[in-house]
């Protein structure tokens, strides 16, 4: 069931993944990080980097993949090691984990440093001081038409990557009915210290209905255990209604919901300030800045100081944050929808489908939300996962 609903998620997923895991291992002062690009395209992997003055990609490296079916692909905040998930062929058979260990570039080796049977994994994180990695295992649907969910946790040796055995920190028994109300668990990312992961529980039902409840667990900086579930914020749509596309950055949580049924206009950017989540900082409408009033889709800065809102035409406005005025304004637009923003949020990467797929490289200034336009990266046909990384 799972593969079907990431499906539903993977982009808001991995664009929360990306910002939240952006942290340098703890112990370590990088000056600077190489901006990276990863390609799946068939079962090629294909290592770009971008450079920092022209904002022009290079093809860095390139390595066949032992295995390409719905891949997964997730690195370690310095960029070292490389997590990747596969199955065999399109009837989920063979799902493997491949740890591969990289050079200076980003480019992961030709052989994997450790392969490992992943047949219940679902979804991975890594904790942003590096040393922890939690996955999502997902059991077989019971007589009750429930099915159990576990967040599983592995410590990373520090050298190779490699992952230590499993250890289960949370159980969940979720209902599992097609027919009736059907829900699954997905793992969010964490905050700037790494002291709290957040996940989500997205049910849906018939007639279009559906609910999710997002919640915030507290980490162990010692250990990675995590405590238990407190609920941060949900919400409940019938026929179809609403959406509500919540990710979290530099402890604010951004709730760009859309309303499908209220007229043209009626979407709303809700910003809250964790753990206060009763009460949004900003209530961004139509009426405070057109766009959010009427978007597709929406990122959240790795900052918090800026939202990426792409309207019907596949602009993207870019709006600066401002809490103590509760405003949300704009300060510049991309041309394209933007999909990815590079870890250390000085890069933003929109998708031109005009010719194709290509990738628009943008140099993105935090200071005044400005944007250089860069260099493209042309997709490959057979592409299945692109990815934004960087490497100290």
């Amino acid at each position: 069931m799972w593969r079907a609903l990431c499906l539903l998620v993977c982009l808001s997923s991995v664009a929360f993944a990306q910002n939240s895991n952006r942290e340098a291992p703890a112990g370590s002062a990088p000056t600077s990080a190489v901006q990276v690009v990863y390609l799946i395209g068939g079962s090629t992997l294909t290592t770009y980097n971008i450079d920092p003055k022209t904002l022009q990609a290079e093809e860095a490296g390139a390595i066949t993949l032992p295995e390409s079916v719905y891949p997964a692909l997730v690195a370690s905040p310095d960029g070292q090691f490389l997590y990747y998930l596969a199955y065999k062929n399109t009837s989920d058979e063979g799902h493997m984990l491949y740890v591969y260990d990289t050079n200076a570039s980003g480019v992961p080796g030709q052989k994997p440093v450790q392969q490992t049977k992943a047949s219940q994994l679902s979804a991975m994180v890594v904790h942003p001081n590096g040393e922890f990695f939690y996955s999502i295992a997902v059991g077989p649907v019971g007589p009750q038409l429930t099915e159990p969910y576990w967040i599983v946790r592995n410590l990373i040796d520090p050298k190779s990557g490699k992952l230590s055995q499993p250890v289960t920190e949370a159980t969940y028994q979720l209902d599992s009915d097609v027919s009736a109300n059907d829900c699954y668990l997905w793992i969010l990312g964490f905050n700037g210290a790494g002291t709290a992961m957040y996940d989500g529980i997205f049910c849906s039902g018939p007639h279009g209905s559906g609910s999710t409840t997002y919640n915030q667990r507290s980490v162990n900086l010692k250990t990675g255990a995590l405590g238990a579930d407190q609920e941060l914020y949900s919400y409940s749509y019938y026929a179809g209604s609403q959406s509500a596309n919540v990710q979290f950055a530099n402890d604010l949580m951004f709730a760009f919901v859309s309303n499908y049924n209220q007229g043209p206009n009626t979407n709303v950017v809700d910003v809250d300030q964790l753990p206060n989540v009763t009460t949004p900082v900003i209530n961004c409408t139509a009426s405070m800045l057109t766009v959010c009033g009427d978007f597709t889709s929406a990122l959240a800065h790795p900052s918090g100081n800026y939202v990426f809102l792409t309207d019907p035409t596949n602009i993207t406005d870019i709006g600066a944050v401002n809490l103590s005025a509760q405003q949300i304004t704009q300060t510049s637009s991309i041309p394209y929808p933007v999909q990815r923003i590079s870890p250390d949020g000085t890069i933003v990467y929109g998708v031109n489908y005009t010719n194709g797929e290509d990738i628009e490289i943008y140099g993105f200034d935090a200071a005044t939300g400005g944007v250089t336009q860069g260099g493209t990266i042309g997709e490959p046909s057979d592409l299945d996962l692109w990815v934004a990384a960087e490497r100290y």
